[in-house]
């Protein structure tokens, strides 16, 4: 059985919605004050980023004004070189060195329409406790292009100009793991859009 929670942006409560009902929080889109340095969202730039791998723990080092480095502290070593693209605030890449080639991923949070929705599949006996037996998923309502990811086998190209494959990029999401872990990645999609003043290019 699959529902659809809605998380609103205040996170004043999750709210059960009919089964396959489609409900979304939307983020109100107050006037941005003044715009502060990238630097101040890197860190939340770094968690989506890394979210799809799943939650190992890692450090951030060599932070820069528009770049950073995310390493991880368990066995699969993995370490990425994430950065703004120039003259484009709200749009990130970062770069990963594996034995075949290199992963690209780009972020650009121009195509995120500023909602999102909990989902939640549930399995097994229905007296069973919901941690037991229900997994979540966190969507972000946003376009095709909204994160892309290909393992390319050279940077023979300009990052600012990834050349991704049609089906190497999709709308943003997370998925299969704990209902806890979802509040970070949330509370960091706020800062994030806060800083970018809505779909600012």
């Amino acid at each position: 059985m699959k529902r659809k929670l809605v998380w609103s942006s205040a996170l004043s409560g999750i709210v059960l919605a009919v089964a396959a009902t489609i409900c979304a929080a939307s983020i109100s889109h107050a006037q941005p004050g003044p715009l502060k340095p990238v630097a101040v969202i890197l860190p939340d730039v770094a968690l989506l980023i890394h979210g799809p791998s799943g939650e190992y723990s890692y450090k951030l080092t060599s932070t820069a004004d528009d770049s950073v480095t995310l390493e991880e502290f368990d066995d699969r070593r993995m370490r990425l070189e994430i950065r703004q693209i120039p003259d484009k605030k709200c749009i990130f890449v970062s770069t990963s060195q594996e034995r075949d080639g290199f992963d690209v991923m780009q972020l650009d949070f121009t195509k995120f329409d500023g909602t999102y929705q909990l989902w939640e599949a549930c399995r097994g006996a229905a007296s069973a406790p919901p941690e037991n037996r229900c997994t979540y998923s966190l969507h972000f309502s946003s376009e095709k292009q909204a994160f892309c990811d290909y393992r390319f086998s050279k940077l023979d190209f300009d990052l600012n100009k990834t050349p991704f494959p049609e089906d190497a990029c999709h709308s943003y999401a997370l998925g299969a793991r704990e209902k806890k872990f979802y509040t970070k990645y949330i509370d960091a999609f706020e800062r994030i859009k806060e800083q970018c003043g809505g779909n600012s290019r």
